[in-house]
C-alpha cells in the first residue's frame, strides 16, 4: 500500500541485472549517452524501399491545413516501413507485447485526427503520440528515463540517418545498373499518366472533376509542403527503425536515493497522513450537507466554494504523487517492520488522497453545474481523474513494494483517457450539456460558437436566433470563408475528410443559417432565475 520503488527485480522479460556492476555501469553509460559501437546489420533494399514508400505516402496523403485521413494514412505507411526495415534484424522478446501495443497506441492517438473534427484534441493526441513512440524505442522502465525518453530518440537522429545513407550508397555500388532503369521506369510512368490523364480530362467533365480533386494544384507552398512531409517521414521511419534494430539489451541500473532512518521519513509523511485525515473528515461534512452546510460555514454558494477550491486540492493531489515518490525511495525495508510501516503510512496517504480526488471532482461537477461545461473545465476533470487512477496504481503495486511497471501503466492511463475523450466526443458533449441546461440557466452563444464542428448536431437543436448565431463561425470556417447562409461549399480534399466535418455538413446542408442580431451573444439568459 505505498508508491511503487525501484527494485533490482526488472519488469517481465528484461534480462537479468549484469554480474559485474562496473561492466554494467560502463554498458549503460554507452548506450545511455549515444549509439553503440557496432551498427545494426542493414538490409540495404528493403529498408531504402520501404522508406521511400512512406515519403510518397506522406508527401500525398498530408494535410497540414486541417486533420484528416491523410495522417492516419501516414502512420500506417511509416509503421509498415519500419516492420521492412527493421525486418528479422529485431529481437524478439518478452517486451516485444509491449512495444507492440504501444505502436498501436500511436496509430489510435493519430487517428483521432480522421474522425474528430476538434483541433485542439489532435494536438494532443499528436503530442501523446510522440511521447509514447520514442518511449517504446528508448524501451526503459523508470519515471526519469520515461521522461528522458524524447531527448534521447532525437538525440539518435544523426545515427539513423547515417545509417539509412550507408544503405543508399550499399545500392548505388552494388547496383547502380538496376538503379538507373529503376528512376526511368518510374519517370516513364509519370509521364504516361500525365499525357493520358490530361486527356481523358478534356474528353469527360466528371472525370475532370475527380482529377482535380485528387490531384492538387502545385505551387510554390505545395511544393515546400511535400518535401517537408516526405522528410519528416524519413526521419520518423529511420530513427524508429534503426532504434528497434540497435535497442539494448542491458537493463537500467537498480539506482535509489540515499536511505534515511525510519524516523526520518516517517515523521513528515505521518504528518500529512494527519492533516489529510483531517481534511476528508471536514470534507465528509460537505459532502453530506452540500450547499446549505457551506453557506452557513464560508458563506459562499456552493459553486463558489467549488470554483474556489479545486485548483488547489489538483496541486495537492499532483504534490502527493512526488512525496510519495520520495519516500518510497528514501525509506529503509531491511526488516519486517520497516516495511510494514511502509505500507501502512504510504498506503494510508494514498488512500486519503484518493478522497481529496473525490472531492475536487465533486467541486468541479458543482462548478459546471452552474457554469456550463466548457473545454478547460472538461480536460481538468480527465487530469483530475487519470491522478486517481494513479493513485491506485501506486496502491496495487505497494502490495509487494515493486513498482517499476508503474510509469509505463499511468501513461497507458493517460492514452487511455485521451482516446476514451476522443470517444466521448467533448465538443460535441459540451455543446449537448449547454444546449440542455440553456432553458433554466441561458447560454453562453459566443463561447459555443468557438467550438469544432463536431458541435454542429447538438447546436442544430437550439431555437433561434440562438441556433444561427452559434453556429456562423463554424459554418464560416468550414465554408473556407464565405457567407454562412450560402451553405457549405468548401469541401475538403481527400486527404483532409474527416468524420466530424462532414457530418457537420450534412447536418447545415439540410437546413441553411438565418440572421443572428448582435443582442444575442455572451451569458443571454432568456429565463434567468
Amino acid at each position: 500500500m505505498s508508491l511503487p520503488v525501484t527494485t533490482a527485480t526488472p519488469p517481465p522479460g528484461e534480462p537479468p541485472e549484469p554480474s559485474s556492476p562496473a561492466s554494467s555501469s560502463r554498458e549503460s553509460s554507452s548506450h545511455e549517452y549515444g549509439p553503440p559501437e557496432s551498427t545494426p546489420a542493414p538490409r540495404p533494399r528493403a529498408a531504402i524501399t520501404a522508406t521511400a514508400g512512406a515519403a510518397i505516402v506522406a508527401a500525398v496523403a498530408l494535410s497540414w491545413d486541417r486533420p484528416g485521413i491523410g495522417w492516419l494514412l501516414t502512420a500506417l505507411a511509416v509503421a509498415a516501413a519500419v516492420v521492412v526495415s527493421a525486418g528479422s534484424g529485431f529481437a524478439w522478446s518478452g517486451r516485444t507485447a509491449v512495444r507492440a501495443g504501444e505502436a498501436v497506441a500511436v496509430v489510435a492517438l493519430i487517428a483521432v485526427g480522421a474522425v474528430r473534427a476538434a483541433e485542439w484534441l489532435f494536438v494532443l493526441c499528436m503530442f501523446a503520440a510522440g511521447v509514447v513512440g520514442c518511449v517504446a524505442l528508448a524501451d526503459r522502465w523508470s519515471a526519469g528515463s520515461l521522461v528522458a525518453a524524447p531527448l534521447r530518440v532525437a538525440g539518435s537522429v544523426p545515427a539513423a540517418l547515417r545509417w539509412l545513407l550507408k544503405d543508399a550508397i550499399r545500392i548505388r555500388v552494388q547496383d547502380r545498373g538496376a538503379a538507373r532503369r529503376t528512376t526511368i521506369a518510374g519517370l516513364v510512368a509519370v509521364a504516361l499518366l500525365a499525357v493520358f490523364g490530361f486527356l481523358l480530362a478534356e474528353a469527360d467533365a466528371a472525370f475532370a472533376e475527380v482529377l482535380s480533386v485528387l490531384i492538387p494544384s502545385v505551387d510554390g507552398s505545395t511544393s515546400v509542403q511535400w518535401l517537408g512531409s516526405a522528410a519528416a517521414a524519413v526521419v520518423v521511419t529511420a530513427v524508429a527503425a534503426y532504434g528497434l534494430l540497435t535497442g539494448t539489451t542491458v537493463p537500467e541500473p537498480a539506482s535509489r536515493l540515499g536511505l534515511v532512518r525510519r524516523v526520518e521519513w516517517a515523521l513528515p509523511v505521518g504528518g500529512l497522513v494527519a492533516l489529510f485525515a483531517g481534511f476528508v473528515a471536514v470534507q465528509a461534512t460537505v459532502l453530506f450537507g452540500g450547499g446549505e452546510h457551506v453557506a452557513k460555514t464560508a458563506g459562499l454558494t456552493y459553486a463558489e466554494y467549488a470554483r474556489a477550491g479545486f485548483w488547489q486540492l489538483m496541486v495537492v493531489t499532483g504534490l502527493t504523487v512526488i512525496v510519495v515518490g520520495v519516500a518510497a525511495q528514501i525509506a529503509p525495508r531491511a526488516t519486517v517492520s520497516d516495511r510494514v510501516l511502509l505500507r501502512t503510512l504510504l498506503g494510508l496517504l494514498s488512500a486519503l488522497t484518493l478522497v481529496i480526488v473525490a472531492s475536487a471532482l465533486s467541486r468541479m461537477a458543482a462548478y459546471e453545474q452552474a457554469y456550463g461545461f466548457t473545454r478547460q473545465r472538461l480536460l481538468v476533470t480527465v487530469g483530475e481523474l487519470w491522478l486517481g487512477v494513479l493513485f491506485l496504481l501506486i496502491l496495487v503495486a505497494g502490495i509487494k513494494l515493486r513498482g517499476r511497471w508503474v510509469p509505463r501503466a499511468a501513461l497507458a492511463a493517460a492514452v487511455g483517457a485521451l482516446i476514451g475523450l476522443a470517444v466521448l466526443n467533448p465538443d460535441a458533449f459540451i455543446a449537448q450539456q449547454n444546449v440542455d441546461r440553456f432553458e433554466k440557466h441561458g447560454i453562453d452563444v459566443y463561447y459555443l460558437s468557438t467550438l469544432s464542428a463536431d458541435a454542429v448536431p447538438a447546436l442544430q437543436k437550439l431555437p433561434e436566433p440562438y441556433r444561427s448565431c452559434a453556429l456562423a463561425a463554424i459554418t464560416n470556417e468550414l465554408t473556407g470563408g464565405s457567407a454562412p447562409s450560402s451553405g457549405s461549399n468548401r469541401r475538403d480534399a481527400w486527404q483532409e475528410w474527416n468524420l466530424g466535418r462532414a457530418t457537420a455538413r450534412a447536418h447545415l446542408d439540410d437546413d441553411a443559417l438565418g440572421p443572428c442580431s448582435a443582442a444575442y451573444g455572451r451569458y443571454d439568459l432568456p429565463d434567468a432565475d
